[in-house]
């Protein structure tokens, strides 16, 4: 099975943020986003799995990045999605679904006459900005157990909040009937939650699928969604089952959204008193409420931190009271009580007291 990532979007929605880095760059629990979803892979599959990753928006760093940490974890693979146009000098792109249909090269065989062979030999699909809690293992075991031609995972979510998601209407067999992307009328509470599996046949119709609207498209084209080619399989017979998370799933999409994963992460790991020596981190008169997170040479100094607070590498803390925050590496924080707060990396901060802040990167405040 090949491994698909669309990261080449701008995560407009985590703006100021993502101005210097890409969305799946953010970082939180001491690991960026994209680490997260490739360490849980790694755990699952085996180093000769090809890992396509679909980039764009800031790829050098990207691809430096990932050679730099995955190279013995995965066959790696970097396709280039070209802009659409550029606003503001920031560019912007025809979407997930050109995204998807750009790993197109990377399957031509049929083997639609070996039915193991051709559910092996697909495709999984996932986004760089959600993270499924349920291990990959149960969501593989679905769909290798299951007989349907692929699966797709959803998530209940309040029938008010319906129509910001792609939705699904499934069977009394939890076969997918329709699928629609922000309907404007409810449907149903199953969104789509960010993993897709389908086997290389049905991978291969997708493309197709995708390739159509692609044709279609013009200048004043809205950009492609996935979702629309999703539902053609459906009407071309391929079954398709919705597999609902149990645990959910961590989307870091949102601000809102960044904490509460935050936060989960943190409730599954947290920095240990023990390793503050190997690491360098200095704490005086201090008190950490875990769980928090404190990156490497970072120093600590009459403050208090936490519960669910995160620092990244090389930043220095002092007469501060901090609760339910990610701040990033590089920041420099002085007399400052928050909670719910969102500081980037290479920040300076003094003398505020101020909930729910957002400070992007390279900021004096």
């Amino acid at each position: 099975m090949k491994i698909i990532g669309p990261i080449a979007g701008i995560g407009s929605r985590l703006r100021p943020f993502t101005i210097s880095k890409p969305k799946a760059f953010i970082r939180v629990a001491g690991k960026t986003v994209l680490e997260h979803i490739l360490d849980n892979f790694s755990n699952t599959f085996d180093p000769d799995t090809e890992l396509i990753l679909i980039v764009g928006y800031k790829r050098r760093q990207i691809i430096n990045y990932v050679k730099n940490k995955y190279t013995d974890k995965f066959k790696l693979k970097f396709i280039k999605q070209v802009p659409r146009g550029y606003a503001d000098n920031i560019p912007y792109y025809w979407g997930l679904g050109e995204a998807v249909y750009l790993a197109h090269e990377r399957f031509t065989e049929d083997l639609s006459d070996n039915h193991e062979l051709d559910k092996r030999e697909g495709a999984l699909i996932f986004l760089g900005d959600m993270i499924p809690i349920d291990e990959y293992s149960y969501l593989l075991y679905r769909y290798y157990e299951s007989d349907v031609d692929g699966i797709i995972t959803v998530m209940e979510v309040p029938k008010e909040e319906a129509s910001s998601y792609g939705i699904v209407a499934v069977d009394e067999n939890h076969l997918i009937q329709k699928l629609i992307e922000k309907p404007k009328e409810y449907v149903s509470n199953l969104a789509i939650a960010g993993i897709y599996a389908f086997s290389n046949t049905t991978v291969q119709a997708l493309f197709k699928n995708i390739e159509k609207y692609l044709k279609q498209r013009t200048e004043d084209s809205k950009e492609i969604y996935l979702t629309e080619s999703l539902q053609d399989l459906v009407n071309q017979g391929f079954k398709i089952a919705a597999v609902k998370l149990k645990k959910g799933i961590l989307d870091f999409g949102r601000p809102s959204e960044l904490l509460k994963g935050n936060k989960y992460l943190l409730d599954q790991s947290s920095s240990k008193k023990e390793d503050f020596h190997d690491l360098n981190i200095t704490v005086e008169k201090s008190w950490l409420k875990n769980p928090v997170y404190i990156g490497r040479n970072t120093q600590i100094i009459n403050s208090v931190i936490g519960p669910h607070v995160s620092i990244g590498d090389n930043s220095v803390i002092v007469n501060s009271i901090i609760e339910n925050s990610v701040i990033e590496k590089n920041v420099h924080i002085e007399s400052f009580i928050s909670k719910d707060s969102i500081i980037g990396s290479n920040v300076q901060v003094e003398g505020i007291s101020k909930n729910r802040l957002i400070i992007g990167d390279k900021s004096v405040y």
